[in-house]
């Protein structure tokens, strides 16, 4: 029988010791807050690294010839446009007015590449007498062919009104990120005359 009193009067003790800690946790002793800004950082924009705002798909037809062959290859690719938001600036932050102004890069073509799963060779004849011919001939216009395929779809990646619609999908994105945490922000491209040197 004292025993399971013990038992009892320990169990008691250890429930009001737990409940005393509790208590004094959540309401008699102060907590340390945390405090964040919600201002946009250039710390917090450069995290994000790269931002893809479009990719591009491809698709051209491609025909070759030298002195030994002709070619036809139709082509497929495509390129991603981003932007280098560790190469962005803040300035004009008001945190009275929560506004700022942000100086991006423009965007940039990276990961063009032609998609040789889905590009088409057309085949290859030759123009002349077989025994005429030069074999290496076929292949060196074979490389030639997907040298051009990658320029090709660099280049049309490149087109202004495709960078245009990268820098769009930029400003919006960003402004909407912020327009979240209540600022209003301005984006301003950096011209090619205004990079570091």
């Amino acid at each position: 029988m004292s025993l399971i009193k013990t038992c009892i009067i320990l169990a008691l003790i250890t429930v009001l010791t737990i409940s005393g800690l509790w208590v004094t946790r959540n309401f008699i002793d102060d907590q340390k807050s945390t405090i964040i800004s919600m201002a946009p950082t250039v710390e917090e924009i450069e995290s994000l690294s790269k931002l893809v705002t479009n990719k591009v798909y491809v698709s051209d037809i491609l025909q070759g010839a030298n002195k030994d062959y002709e070619g036809l290859w139709a082509i497929n690719g495509d390129a991603l446009i981003t932007i280098d938001l560790s190469e962005a600036s803040i300035s004009d932050k008001n945190e009275e007015t929560k506004t700022a102004t942000i100086t991006l890069p423009l965007p940039k073509v990276e990961s063009a590449r032609v998609d040789h799963e889905r590009t088409k060779h057309g085949g290859i004849k030759g123009v002349r007498f077989a025994l005429l011919r030069n074999p290496k001939n076929r292949t060196k216009m074979m490389d030639d062919a997907m040298q051009e395929a990658q320029a090709v779809v660099e280049r049309a990646a490149n087109r202004p009104e495709i960078i245009d619609n990268a820098k769009n999908q930029a400003k919006l994105n960003i402004q909407l990120l912020y327009m979240k945490v209540g600022w209003k922000v301005t984006i301003k491209w950096r011209e090619i005359a205004d990079l570091p040197k």
